[in-house]
């Protein structure tokens, strides 16, 4: 019998297959893991990052869609939820309306400040047609160059701090959420209250 060049690949083919399959979805259940089991608060699992809550949140400066710059330690009184995400990430582009929401929501409240930071290389005009198109009317800020991402250890979009008025981070949420479930609003109106 002659060797036939479209035969089926040998077992050891077939078995190295299947070990990468498992190992691919091993992978996929960690990352699902990692992203949707975001802390509530100090201590709690699925914190990732180097900025651990309960310590002072790092200084920056950012500049807005128009060209307004913004300095965090100007915040100072207010609790700030403070969003990392970026624009060719879905799930921080389906959390934009929760986000509205919660914007809506604090609209009128002086002691409330949403800053979403974009991590987006691009910069300004795909932020801008993403806004648009998601009808986000709360500020968005750009740091194309990770300086701030970086500060906040952030490792995967999006990412959200609740800073409060003191100026410290007291909660890390790692991957999307509903901002508009009552138990968030539950914390934002404890910190306020503070």
């Amino acid at each position: 019998m002659a060797n036939n060049p479209q035969a089926a690949p040998p077992k050891l083919s077939k078995d190295i297959t299947k070990l990468v399959i498992i190992l691919v979805l091993i992978f996929g259940v960690f990352m699902m893991l990692s992203i949707f089991s975001g802390g509530h608060g100090a201590g709690t699992g699925g914190e990732l990052g180097l900025l651990p809550t309960g310590k002072e949140a790092p200084d920056f400066t950012v500049t807005d869609l128009d060209g307004k710059t913004l300095q965090l330690s100007d915040l100072r009184g207010k609790v700030v939820f403070l969003n990392f995400w970026a624009t060719w990430c879905a799930p921080c582009r389906r959390e934009l309306p929760s986000i509205q929401s919660l914007y809506k929501k604090y609209l009128n409240e002086e002691k409330f400040v949403i800053v979403a930071v974009s991590g987006d290389v691009e910069g300004r005009k795909i932020v801008a047609d993403t806004m648009k198109k998601y009808e986000v009317t709360f500020p968005v800020y750009l740091d194309p160059q990770s300086e701030v991402i970086a500060k906040y250890g952030v490792e995967g979009f999006p990412e959200t701090f609740l800073i409060d008025r003191e100026g410290k981070v007291v909660h890390k949420f790692v991957g999307p959420r509903e901002w508009h479930d009552p138990h968030f609003r539950e914390i934002i109106d404890q910190l306020l209250a503070e």
